[in-house]
């Protein structure tokens, strides 16, 4: 069943306006003329020569540039293949390096070393700011507005993260296929083992009986819904945008015995009928895909389908450091240029405020609890499988689904989401990214005094 509505007006404008944009800075960047070169190597330099943490060593053509101290624990090497890498740093910031290393200007002996790094020289790297990098990034915001999470947008953003290829996902994701943070008990506990342990907090979280109706808001593959119903028998209705999440999700739900008890729904979540009540609601890194416009839209909807008087909301949900968000609501940093277009990931201050004003004060805000720390290990164990697998599994999986792709394309590709799973397991490890599960409940609740001696 499908709760869809397709809207085919498309951008078109703005679509071309950003096309025009990204052929511009390629002429800029890959054609630049030896003045501007020389000027932007010596700018990005002087603030490299800044670094008091970490050792960075940088190999170009015709120099070898050594900065911070060499006895610290922080070592990181990068080799300087073409020159227009400079100028791209110098354009673009982070998201210049990003670009470089997807084709090929620049290459690392440790990503996420150096990802710390720049993370650790903050305040000083973040002074890389000029009259080209200021006008490059402020078209790169404006354009990036087009992927606003409206109900027809919303699917086309999580068509082009999630419809990549089935195959490609279960090639690096454990058994399970569960795409969010695991939680690790200790060192020697498997990936597999650790994201189980992550759905039973959730279920455990939620209360979840088999009297329960439960409504996931992002099916992902399945396996939060099956977790739930083998665990306590109740029954699921779940929500995706993604068609190629759904029907692997159908067909892994059928071969578990469960097709009795969950529902899958090609829906958006604000396309669901108000007459749809249930129990629990539970949604695992979904919110991020939601968008600042929407967040009191996305509460709105949950308190308008929770059980009125006992209903309990569960949502784990990758969270951005009060210090950091302003900026990153002004910018578009990698992730949401290459790898989640509309993403927006929120700061608990506005991830409270969002769930109170959407709300109305009806959904009461009852723990938080920040796990982030364990998605490092869980991305590096993600990118160690992507990496050992990819010529075997995911190239040709890539080219079943995608046959046009190119060699240079897919080396691209494989760049790009080393990039990320990099970039990400940087952030979570120096902790500039959180990842929280907040509980809400209704006013009243007392099914949470259970278990405590009153």
């Amino acid at each position: 069943m499908s709760y869809i509505k397709k809207n085919h007006t498309s951008s078109k404008v703005i679509s071309t306006v950003d096309s025009y944009f990204q052929y511009a800075k390629e002429v800029v960047v890959s054609n630049s003329w030896e003045p501007l070169l020389h000027f932007a190597r010596n700018t990005v330099l002087s603030l490299m020569s800044r670094i008091d943490v970490g050792h960075l060593r940088v190999l170009s053509k015709d120099c070898i540039y050594e900065f911070g101290p060499k006895d610290s624990k922080l070592k990181s090497e990068i080799k300087i293949i073409n020159d227009s890498f400079w100028a791209r740093l110098l354009i673009l910031g982070d998201l210049g390096y990003a670009e470089a290393y997807m084709l090929g200007d620049v290459t690392c002996d440790d990503l996420v070393t150096l990802i710390k790094i720049f993370v650790a020289n903050r305040s000083h790297l973040d002074e890389l700011t000029t009259v080209p990098s200021y006008v490059f990034s402020s078209i790169n915001y404006v354009m990036n507005l087009r992927f606003a999470n409206t109900i027809s947008n919303a699917i086309n953003n999580i068509s082009a993260h999630y419809d990549i290829s089935n195959e490609m996902f279960a090639a690096f994701l454990s058994s399970d296929m569960t795409y969010s943070s695991a939680v690790f008990e200790n060192e020697e506990e498997s990936l597999e083992e650790a994201q189980y342990r992550k759905l039973r907090m959730m279920i455990k979280k939620a209360r979840i009986t088999k009297d329960d109706h439960v409504l996931e808001i992002g099916t992902g593959w399945g396996s939060l819904a099956i977790e739930a119903v083998r665990l306590t028998g109740c029954r699921v209705t779940s929500l995706t945008l993604s068609i190629e999440q759904k029907n692997l999700a159908e067909k892994r739900i059928e071969d578990a015995g469960f097709s009795d008890r969950i529902t899958v729904l090609l829906c958006d979540y604000r396309n669901l009928p108000a007459s749809h009540q249930f129990d629990k609601i539970i949604s695992i890194e979904m919110i991020e895909a939601v968008g600042y416009e929407y967040l009191q839209t996305y509460f709105e909807c949950c308190d308008k389908f929770l059980n009125e008087k006992n209903g309990v909301g569960v949502f784990q949900v990758i969270t951005m450091p009060e210090t950091r968000y302003d900026r990153y609501c002004k910018e578009v940093d990698f992730i949401r240029k290459y790898i989640f277009p509309g993403c927006h990931v929120p700061s608990v201050t506005t991830l409270v405020e969002a769930i109170n004003k959407g709300s109305k004060g009806n959904l009461i805000v009852d723990d938080i609890e920040n796990i982030g720390p364990h998605y490092a290990r869980t991305l590096r164990l993600w990118r160690e499988r992507f990496l050992s697998v990819f010529d075997e599994h995911i190239h040709p999986a890539l080219l079943k689904s995608w046959p046009n792709m190119t060699r240079n394309d897919v080396e691209i590709f494989k760049k790009k989401w080393e990039f990320y799973f990099a970039y990400c397991e940087g952030g979570f490890v120096s902790r500039i990214l959180g990842n929280v599960q907040i509980v809400v409940t209704r006013e009243g609740n007392k099914a949470f005094l259970d278990g405590i001696p009153l």
